[in-house]
């Protein structure tokens, strides 16, 4: 049980790619506005439309990352936008060693209506879905905490993404016991982007 959740906490980190993460808003070079790179807007111009961050995750991704155990993680991951422009969607196949490899598909959005982000994430064929929200602050995606309870205790967990430029993305899973007073982390790993 506990490998799985750290196996999930794990997925959602590189998804957002996750290292990922802001890097195409953070670019120095023109991003070309093709239908697979940039996403449709309706109306005013693309530079502001909070749904182009969002981008920094378009492209082929391998990342690395580590649990404190020592268990160690690769995963590849492709990005895209859907083919109307509202939607990322990112595959992903998340490799555990011995725990086998895992698929995930997720869909990050952004509800201009709420100002809000958030994603829908499949883990592993006919899962149940999960969703929840994401705060973009300049290069750093920060997920919403989620948490669990087991034998009686609740674990809060927090996984951000920290795109250091165009093609790298720092991820961190940290949890906490005492309701955020003290962290301590989980996995962390960074995010290669190897193709457009």
């Amino acid at each position: 049980m506990r490998v799985r959740t750290l196996a999930t906490l794990f997925t959602i980190a590189v998804i957002f790619h996750i290292s990922i993460q802001s890097s195409a808003t953070q670019s120095n070079s023109p991003q070309p506005k093709s239908a697979q790179t940039t996403p449709a807007t309706t109306g005013g111009s693309q530079s502001d439309d909070p749904t182009k961050k969002l981008g920094a995750f378009v492209g082929e991704w391998e990342t690395e990352g580590a649990f404190t155990s020592g268990q160690k993680t690769h995963t590849t991951l492709e990005c895209r936008w859907s083919p109307q422009g509202s939607y990322l969607v990112c595959d992903q196949i998340v490799r555990m060693g011995a725990a086998g490899d895992h698929r995930q598909f997720t869909v990050y959005s952004y509800d201009s209506k709420a100002g809000k982000y958030s994603y829908v994430t499949l883990y592993d064929p006919g899962a149940k879905p999960t969703t929840g929200g994401i705060t973009i602050k300049g290069n750093l995606w920060i997920y919403d905490d989620s948490s669990f309870t087991a034998n009686g205790k609740t674990t809060v967990i927090r996984t951000t993404n920290e795109f250091t430029d165009a093609k790298i993305e720092v991820f961190k899973v940290v949890s906490s016991e005492d309701n955020g007073a003290t962290w301590k982390v989980v996995l962390q790993g960074v995010a290669h982007k190897i193709a457009d």
